[in-house]
């Protein structure tokens, strides 16, 4: 009775608005790889990525924010040991099946795994940001000075894809923002019920002015760059202004109000689901993503954008699906050998399949033959370097 109590106590707590914005993002972010297959091919694909691209990691850095809590426990098992496994897991595979020419290191993170890094320093600063002599005024000057970091950080050419340090800096103010809205958010729960009548007017508003913001996109769509919202590219490397920086972090800003005010704060059925599990997704689909790339799949669809929708949302459930990320567990986090040992019920020993024990001589396996100890593809490929660059 008492755990079913607990349970009912922890549904009831639970930020619903944060999963069901988790799940747009997720799908954005997987929807938003997809379309890299179709780069060049279409001026209308460009616009749709470089749109995405203008909030999901910036609003993900939020979220990040709005559920960090300063653990160390949780940063070792539910960041660096993801991290450090699936650094391996992507460098093989870029080697032995994308037949890339891989290194297996960590200090710069392969693809789609800058996040994960990022994440760990930016947990890792938390006890310098907040406390209980930190007033709202304090907090503002150091949102201010993370903005002006992120702005400055443009002009280092030497802040790039090594330890993701680039992006560390342009998009902790977002992780920033998001500690600190919790902070306000459980300050108001003790104050009177929040208005909502002028809700359905501020949504107008401001999709009057995203609509505004993705016609400036589509109207200069062509004098656009990737590489100007990837955060890890210098205004020099990249020839753009800090200028451009200052507008999309204006134009990150404005998605993050629009999609708090519009949001739904209740459960939905499935979306909810898969916000809650996105690290599974996050970490898997990028597997699948370059596998559809290497086949060619998309030779004859790479104009359907509706095809890509939907095999981006078939990713997005089958991933989230709670038997395969019980499954997966040991790999997405480290909880200890203990939890995944039962004891007979005679208490004379123990049974069960050690999952996290055989995730752990998997990777001791996969690093002795990283290290050349093996031959022939394992030996000599994984010495050369790769060059990580989107």
């Amino acid at each position: 009775m008492k755990q079913i109590e607990n349970q009912m106590t922890g549904a009831a707590e639970r930020d619903y608005r944060m999963d069901n914005l988790k799940c747009l993002l997720i799908f954005a972010v997987v929807f938003g790889h997809m379309l890299e297959l179709f780069m060049g091919k279409n001026d209308s694909f460009k616009v749709i990525y470089l749109v995405i691209y203008s909030f999901h990691m910036p609003l993900f850095a939020f979220v990040s924010g709005v559920f960090a809590r300063f653990s160390p426990e949780k940063i070792r098992n539910h960041l660096i040991y993801p991290y450090m496994v699936f650094q391996i897991l992507y460098l093989l595979f870029a080697n032995l099946v994308l037949e890339k020419e891989a290194e297996v290191q960590f200090t710069t993170p392969y693809w789609l795994l800058w996040y994960l890094f990022a994440s760990i320093a930016w947990n890792l600063l938390l006890p310098l940001v907040q406390g209980n002599g930190w007033t709202w005024k304090k907090k503002a000057v150091a949102l201010s000075a993370a903005f002006l970091a992120g702005i400055l950080i443009g002009f280092d050419n030497k802040a790039g894809y090594y330890l993701s340090f680039s992006r560390i800096v342009e998009f902790f103010p977002y992780f920033l923002m998001g500690v600190y809205y919790r902070e306000w958010e459980a300050q108001r729960k003790g104050e009177r019920p929040h208005r909502r009548a002028g809700r359905p007017a501020i949504l107008v508003f401001l999709g009057i002015l995203l609509c505004a913001l993705i016609y400036v996109v589509t109207e200069n769509v062509d004098e656009i760059r990737y590489a100007w919202l990837y955060g890890s590219v210098s205004y020099d490397t990249g020839d753009y202004s800090w200028r451009f920086r200052l507008l999309s972090i204006g134009a990150a800003l404005l998605w993050l109000v629009f999609f708090l005010a519009g949001i739904p704060i209740k459960r939905l059925p499935v979306l909810s689901h898969i916000g809650a599990n996105t690290m599974s997704i996050y970490l898997l689909h990028g597997f699948l993503i370059k596998l559809m790339s290497k086949t060619r799949l998309f030779n004859e669809i790479e104009h359907d954008l509706f095809t890509g929708l939907l095999i981006s949302a078939c990713l997005v459930l089958i991933l989230s699906w709670r038997p395969l990320v019980r499954l997966l567990s040991p790999l997405l986090r480290w909880e200890g050998s203990r939890s995944f040992l039962r004891r007979s019920p005679d208490g004379g020993g123990k049974r069960g399949l050690p999952c996290a024990g055989s995730a752990r001589r998997m990777l001791e396996t996969l690093v002795r033959h990283a290290a050349g100890r093996g031959s022939g593809r394992w030996g000599g490929g994984l010495r050369r370097r790769m060059d990580l660059k989107r």
